[in-house]
């Protein structure tokens, strides 16, 4: 009995790797089967072994090859005989499908029973192709959900020369866990991520944009993804350096979100000497912009500054006595009497205007308490206490707090900083020329947005209020290089912390995805030499994101060009890879040190991919498999230079735009270009003494 899907028949068994001997007439790449034409001998063709009960292994035809096979005459003479060619294909097998229902299959990646010699190979049915790539696994169903529909099987694309065979993948399981989206530059990276963000904006079930919480943030350092997600007239945003766009529309991120570590990495503090006194500083700042959050040791280090400076200026005594009573009433387990007995004033008959005799013992006992209560502030900060008042808190400082220039003399006291002023120097002058620096206006802009607030600002990123849309497009191709790092890794502990503080129960809910385009720039492996203080910052907060995110509710879509300079932690916590074409023989033996078995033979092919193919595998879909990804609807601007056509142009270059970006002053410009005075004339006489040389 003719079987038209057989194509030949097992001829070793190697583990979970098999031979399969092809028959004569299975020649042709494709096969006519009462389904239609079908892939049959050909790389990436899906072949079924009949294990008996309904149940049949299927596997990939990853390599075809060609043997010769001569057997000699049993008399052994000498004689002529052509050699017959046995084709031999290699089949990874990938799992189990059995029959669940009539032209209904169900996968099973378990695979109990091996397929024996002489097992028929059989090309599979659309049925058994439909049961693998079209009814992905269903993931994360919620606690007590019962039978209704809790995931989704989302399209990504079609399988590579099989336009007729979707692949799909479980929703949940995309955007649970963090995923990974590599390939060289032109490769379609952006048009993978979005399409996948756009299935979450299109799909039906999530309702309309604008009644929207948002759920997705895309870190766009390249400012490609406003023409595939914003509306067309808002795509044409005009840009301006150093400056963050949130959905076309300036945004910041102000200084003051930033916790003690991150403000002692931005202004490049010392360990031994600058770090504890700016890490005080800080928390004063913090501290003083909210004074109904008052902390008692702050208010009453605040008022001993007050009777300490009181013997350098002529005051009344009342003033003080005033400010002893005043930090008495703060910090209750000082022996304040005593302090308020020792000094020695002089008889005068103004009572009110006597001065202290014995200055110096007074001194020393004010400045002595005063360094208890900073030791108690550090020690409650180690131990984690008032995390709401201290150095970690995002609360609001004001400009002038910034420019004050007694500010960080505040966190030490007089003696003390006498004695370590030199150390100080420094950092008070890197703080002024931060606030200088045009290239990090957009974390001190905060004012001029009318943002005071820690809940202000994540509002205007559109969290906790229905806003719309779904995703918000973080453009931060305009940050100088220096700036970048520091920006993304603000905004990832801030998105990560925020969850922590909700409740366990809540913490699943409500979830949100990161979208960190060109990763490499700001989440690259530990350097073994120094590294960058920005670079590092971010690095570790992307890593606690891709260990820790997961159970909190906020996971990770990672897209780079370089695979192997991005931070192994991040790369190894990834459930799902869509790897576009890579070149880089670095970047693949990187890549396939961290992907399963089962994909590393199509791995090999990753080469050779077309523009918007990729290699995708992971716990998303049942098996790995070659896809041609679905085109977005909206595509993000990715434009590369056409020199044939610009070269033709008589355009100039726009010098005075770069001038003015970097902040030069036209008439600066003017003045630099000019010549020198008589340089006209100089250069008039050398021109004609250089006409009278004869050669």
């Amino acid at each position: 009995m003719e079987q038209p899907r057989v194509i030949g028949h097992v001829v070793a068994v190697n583990g979970f790797r098999l031979k399969v001997e092809l028959s004569p007439d299975a020649k042709s790449s494709s096969r006519a089967t009462p389904d239609g034409v079908q892939r049959a001998v050909a790389i990436n063709a899906y072949l079924t072994f009949d294990l008996g009960a309904g149940a049949h292994a299927i596997g990939i035809l990853s390599d075809l090859e060609a043997r010769e096979s001569f057997d000699p005459t049993q008399d052994e003479e000498l004689s002529l005989q052509l050699t017959k060619p046995r084709r031999i294909a290699s089949v990874q097998l990938l799992g189990t499908v059995r029959q669940w229902a009539k032209n209904t299959w169900k996968f099973d990646t378990g695979i109990t029973v091996l397929p024996t010699l002489d097992t028929p190979a059989e090309v599979a049915s659309p049925e058994i192709l439909s049961g693998i790539f079209a009814h992905p696994p269903q993931r994360n169903r919620p606690l007590g959900w019962g039978d209704k529909p809790f995931d989704y099987a989302l399209e990504i694309g079609h399988q590579t020369g099989d336009e007729n065979t979707r692949v799909k993948a479980s929703f949940n399981d995309l955007f649970s866990r963090p995923l990974a989206v590599v390939g060289n530059t032109g490769s379609g990276k952006s048009y993978t991520v979005a399409s996948l963000i756009r299935s979450v904006v299109e799909h039906r079930g999530f309702g309309a944009d604008a009644q929207a919480d948002p759920h997705i943030f895309i870190l766009d350092i390249n400012g490609e993804y406003a023409n595939a997600f914003l509306a067309p007239e808002r795509a044409k945003y005009q840009r301006q350096p150093n400056r963050i766009y949130l959905n076309g529309t300036e945004f910041c991120l102000p200084a003051w979100l930033m916790n003690g570590e991150e403000i002692c990495e931005w202004l490049q503090a010392s360990e031994a000497t600058q770090e504890p006194v700016l890490k005080d500083w800080w928390a004063i700042a913090k501290s003083n912009s909210h004074s109904e959050l008052f902390d008692p040791l702050q208010t009453a280090i605040t008022r001993l500054d007050g009777a300490i400076n009181w013997l350098d200026v002529r005051l009344p005594r009342s003033s003080f006595d005033l400010l002893l009573d005043h930090a008495s009433q703060y910090v209750r387990d000082i022996d304040w009497k005593l302090i308020k007995r020792l000094p020695v004033w002089t008889t005068s008959r103004e009572p009110d205007w006597a001065r202290i005799v014995n200055d110096m013992e007074v001194r020393q006992q004010l400045l002595s308490t005063r360094g208890i209560l900073l030791e108690r502030i550090s020690d409650r900060q180690n131990e984690g206490i008032n995390f709401a008042k201290s150095a970690d808190s995002p609360r609001f400082v004001t400009m002038a707090e910034f420019r004050d220039p007694r500010l960080v003399d505040r966190a030490t006291d007089q003696e003390a900083g006498r004695r370590i002023d030199q150390y100080l120097t420094t950092l008070k002058l890197r703080l002024r020329t931060r606030l200088d620096d045009r290239r990090w206006q957009s974390f001190f802009s905060y004012e001029q947005q009318g943002i005071r607030s820690f809940q202000a600002w994540m509002e205007r990123l559109g969290i906790g209020r229905k806003s719309g849309p779904r995703v918000s497009v973080l453009d931060c191709s305009m940050l100088a290089s220096e700036v970048l790092p520091f920006a993304c890794a603000l905004l990832g502990r801030l998105l990560l912390e925020a969850r922590e503080m909700l409740r366990p129960e809540e913490r699943s809910r409500y979830p949100w995805v990161l979208v960190l385009e060109e990763a490499h720039n700001y989440a690259r492996p530990p350097a073994r030499a120094t590294e960058d203080r920005g670079a590092a910052l971010s690095r570790r907060a992307f890593e606690r994101v891709a260990k820790e995110g997961r159970k909190f509710g906020l996971s990770l879509i990672v897209a780079s060009q370089r695979p192997s300079e991005i931070s192994p932690t991040i790369i190894s916590q990834c459930a799902n890879f869509f790897s576009h074409r890579l070149q880089n023989p670095d970047d693949i033996d990187h890549f396939r040190r961290i992907i399963p078995r089962q994909a590393q033979r199509l791995l090999d092919q990753v080469t050779v991919l077309a523009a918007g193919e990729a290699i995708v595998f992971g716990s998303a879909l049942h098996v790995p498999a070659r896809v041609q990804i679905k085109l977005p609807k909206h595509e993000p601007w990715s434009a590369t230079a056409a020199p044939f056509v610009d070269w033709a142009t008589d355009h100039a270059f726009p010098l005075a735009d770069v001038v003015e970006s970097w902040g030069l002053s036209v008439a600066e410009h003017a003045d630099a270009a000019a010549p020198p005075e008589g340089a006209s004339a100089a250069s008039s006489d050398a021109d004609e003494r250089d006409d009278e040389i004869p050669f």
